[in-house]
């Protein structure tokens, strides 16, 4: 997605940040500002004070970059969005708890998110394509063993997990692309509360239509 230019700001680095980690932060700092395509291996090599030998012995090339920055914030963001899910045993306290945590996630960290939102289908990160589906599964695999048991027991819908999962996930990036462009009309508190609450009311089923699980 094309943007206007700006300056980048690139943050400190710590004593701990190696090689790796700096020519990230750098690239990141970069793509946000100017964009991918605006962006060359030598402005990240600059930025992140390391030789383009290290940079290519990383990453490869700056397709490589790309592809790997994609993943190290993906997994960032799975890793913080599944330490919040895992103080959380039932489906409504689970939703809840998902859309307040990929809402503070997104604003705490809105350069990582813009860049996740925009470039899911840069032609670097298709190339990863198996990988990324491969590392999706796994990381919805808790979520729907959770779900699973509230559909056999009649507390939610008889939904596709496919169509669940939609369902769950489509609102609230809905709502963080209207924050992107400043166009949200009420604070994230009050979003999340309220996705929380519509998505609830979609997939989840009429009380009457509860039963008792089966041993």
């Amino acid at each position: 997605m094309t943007r206007a230019a700006r300056k980048p700001t690139i943050p400190d680095y710590t004593a701990k940040a190696g090689t790796r980690e700096r020519a990230l932060i750098a690239a990141l700092a970069l793509f946000d500002a100017q964009g991918v395509e605006s962006t060359t291996i030598e402005q990240v090599r600059d930025a992140a004070e390391v030789s383009i030998g290290s940079l290519y012995h990383h990453f490869g090339s700056r397709e490589g970059l790309v592809t790997a920055l994609y993943e190290d914030l993906l997994e960032r963001y799975r890793v913080a969005l599944m330490a919040e899910l895992s103080r959380h045993d039932t489906p409504r306290a689970f939703l809840d708890a998902f859309v307040k945590t990929h809402i503070a996630w997104s604003i705490r960290h809105p350069d990582a998110a813009r860049f996740l939102a925009e470039h899911r289908y840069h032609r670097a990160v298709t190339v990863a394509e198996a990988k990324l589906q491969r590392g999706t599964a796994d990381f919805l695999r808790p979520l729907m063993l959770l779900f699973r048991p509230a559909v056999e027991t009649g507390i939610l819908k008889p939904i596709a997990p496919d169509v669940l999962i939609s369902l769950i996930v489509g609102p609230v990036q809905a709502w963080l692309r209207s924050h992107r462009a400043g166009k949200a009309s009420i604070r994230p508190d009050l979003a999340a509360k309220q996705l929380a609450d519509t998505i609830w009311d979609a997939i989840a089923a009429p009380t009457p239509a509860r039963k008792t699980r089966k041993s």
